[in-house]
């Protein structure tokens, strides 16, 4: 039976489809040839099982052999792969499947572990009720790197599907890998305009190929709708003012039929909300947060960068000592992050309850718009481009059945900024200072949500239209400067790019193994990661503690503190628990200027006090950076002290300051 059944759809995910899944579904099933489909729907709508239903049909229909999908983390891709497994397990086939997690760190994640650990069922189980294992497995053969892509289902970064614009090694095997499947690609908005550029060469040649590709989005600007679909359909477009370029319907399908762009406006069957935005300064945080959660509730507070989250909390600890804060955001050791995810998961994800919610405010960075399904009482995001305002808006009341003792107040997202025309630099260094000053001049007082999503964003990024905004001279500069930059980055992405499939095709001599290769490529696979991200790399490390005595052991609160031999190498259980404390320096570490000093300074302290662990298959490569008894560390003229409440907090060394 097919998906598009109500019924069929209600027994592979457990509920009846809502009316942007049912348009999903319709579209891929209305249309005649493979071609690519973009879903701009609000957050929390269950955009992510319109894709694998859409997926689902479109591969039965133009024989496709699996599925990609890819997310803008490594967290949102590990958040998702519990509930691709048990869709792969509901497929009507009966079929072993094979699926691979495709990350940096997906060797390190334990459910992922657990399925490359359970038994194939034989044959005669199949059909056995006793049987719980599931008929997705890890194949040993697709878990070398060059293979990732070819097992039948694959999850991983987004990184994945740009390697295929990439001149590299091996270049042809993710387009083999990507040529028999659908591909998904979640939080399309999300990519800066250096891995647009891949993005947009990936999806020339997926529809060169006929591959169908399926693009979600929240909030994503009319003019890169615009851009995904003529990269796909290598610039065979209508009229440049044709209507589906500037709609601002929402939720809204688009998609191609052949040559044809179709696009339809979702009727909203849940009622719309609206939303107060209120201006806040940092000093008015906790009187603001103290008077909304009087009635009970928890509050998030979102805010740009690691330094600013770490200081608010410090802030709100002192200034509101009966409430309880917690700090979220990257740069935790791996094994830590994974605890406060699932604490936050059980406090005050779907299935919470008033009792656990209350008097908890969580400070976080960008992680918590992205990678985690919770919601809010009370809001407070700082001032941020409009499209990931908007995404941060949605983990307010995001799950609006739950029932709670009082009436649910007003929803109200407090907007922290300057209170003059400056920005806050950290912000201004993430974002730039043209998209921030539009969202500051275009908020309004009100939001109604999310009819007004589209609309809202489309107005901050669609300064080259009819604008709302009049001109002066400051603002275009910041406008000019914007452009400039966007513009270096696109011509940066340009140096390892493959051609478009037209030149081989006109230039036969290129189309040849060599011929890919003609120019330096990417070499290895970090090179490669690497190179499909913009900026400067980032220096991973496994974080280790010296006692005085010099013997090496694990942190206090992991695996109990244990000691572990520093003269042998580990055996592989415990090199893969030691393998598991990864965390990813702050920036700074990884600039042009510093990140050589920090490479040397770390790979002689290895050298020195850990040689043998390089013999660990599983430790080969990896950089340790080893904590004394208080937690503490120096690296490069800085600082670092690891604390499990805050993550990692680093200062300059007075000696340094001046650097």
């Amino acid at each position: 039976t097919s998906i598009v059944d109500a019924e069929e759809f209600k027994a592979r995910f457990g509920f009846p489809p809502n009316a942007v899944q049912a348009a999903a579904v319709e579209a891929a099933n209305s249309v005649s040839a493979p071609g690519i489909l973009i879903l701009e729907a609000q957050m929390g709508v269950g955009k992510t099982e319109a894709a694998l239903a859409a997926a689902e049909i479109l591969a039965a229909r133009f024989g496709a052999g699996g599925i990609f999908f890819g997310l803008p983390t490594q967290a949102t891709a590990n958040g998702i792969l519990g509930r691709l497994v048990q869709w792969a397990d509901n497929q009507p086939d009966r079929l072993l499947k094979c699926i691979r997690l495709a990350h940096g760190m997906a060797e390190l994640n334990e459910e992922y572990i657990r399925l490359q650990e359970q038994t194939v069922p034989v044959e005669d189980d199949w059909d056995d009720s006793e049987t719980n294992e599931h008929r997705v497995q890890v194949h040993q053969w697709f878990r070398g790197s060059k293979q990732a892509l070819l097992a039948c289902f694959v999850i991983g970064t987004v990184d994945q599907l740009l390697m295929a614009a990439l001149k590299q090694k091996h270049v042809m095997l993710r387009h083999l890998g990507l040529a028999g499947k659908v591909v998904i690609i979640d939080e399309c908005h999300a990519y800066d305009a250096y891995m647009n550029r891949y993005l947009d060469r990936a999806l020339e040649w997926l529809g060169w190929y006929r591959v169908p590709v399926i693009l979600l989005s929240a909030t994503l600007p009319a003019r890169r709708r615009a851009e995904l679909v003529e990269a796909y359909q290598q610039k065979r477009t209508s009229a440049p003012d044709a209507p589906w370029k500037t709609s601002c319907g929402y939720p809204l399908l688009t998609w191609t039929d052949g040559e044809e762009v179709r696009q339809t406006t979702i009727p909203l069957d849940t009622p719309g909300r609206t939303v107060q935005t209120v201006p806040l300064t940092e000093d008015g945080l906790p009187g603001f947060l103290r008077e909304k959660m009087q009635a009970g509730g928890c509050a998030g507070v979102i805010v740009n960068t690691v330094k600013e989250a770490q200081a608010v909390a410090r802030m709100l600890r002192e200034a509101l000592p009966e409430k309880e804060v917690q700090v979220f955001h990257a740069q935790f050791l791996m094994p830590d992050r994974a605890a406060r995810e699932q604490e936050l998961m059980e406090r005050i994800g779907k299935h919470s309850t008033p009792v656990r919610r209350d008097g908890l405010i969580v400070v976080g960075t960008q992680v918590l718009e992205q990678s985690l399904d919770i919601d809010f009482d009370v809001m407070v995001t700082e001032l941020c481009p409009m499209d990931l305002l908007l995404q941060r808006i949605g983990r307010l009341h995001r799950h609006t059945w739950r029932s709670r003792p009082q009436p649910m107040q007003a929803a109200v997202c407090a907007v922290l900024d300057t209170g003059e025309d400056a920005f806050d630099e950290g912000s201004a260094a993430v974002y730039g200072k043209w998209l921030l000053w539009r969202t500051r001049e275009l908020l309004p007082q009100t939001i109604r949500l999310p009819e007004e999503i589209s609309l809202l964003v489309q107005q901050v990024y669609g300064w080259a239209a009819e604008d709302k905004l009049p001109e002066d001279a400051a603002s275009e500069k910041l406008c000019h400067n914007y452009e400039l930059e966007q513009g270096k980055r696109k011509d940066r992405a340009e140096a390892y790019l493959v051609h478009h499939p037209k030149v081989y095709k006109k230039f036969p001599r290129l189309n040849t193994l060599d011929g890919w290769m003609a120019d330096d490529g990417a070499c290895s696979d970090p090179a490669a990661r690497a190179a499909v991200r913009d900026g400067d790399p980032s220096v991973e490390v496994l974080v280790m503690v010296q006692g005085r005595d010099g013997s090496i052991h694990f942190l206090p609160w992991q695996e109990g503190g244990r000691t572990v031999a520093s003269d042998c190498p580990p055996q592989p259980e415990e090199a893969l628990k030691i393998a598991r404390q990864k965390l990813r320096l702050p920036a700074v570490f990884g600039k042009e200027w510093n990140v050589k000093r920090v490479i040397d300074e770390l790979e002689a302290d290895n050298r020195r006090l850990l040689a043998q662990w390089q013999l660990s298959p599983m430790l080969r490569g990896e950089l340790v950076l080893l904590l004394d008894e208080t937690l503490t560390a120096h690296l490069a003229g800085m600082t670092l002290h690891y604390d499990r409440e805050n993550g990692l907090i680093y200062e300059k060394e007075e000696a340094d300051a001046g650097n």
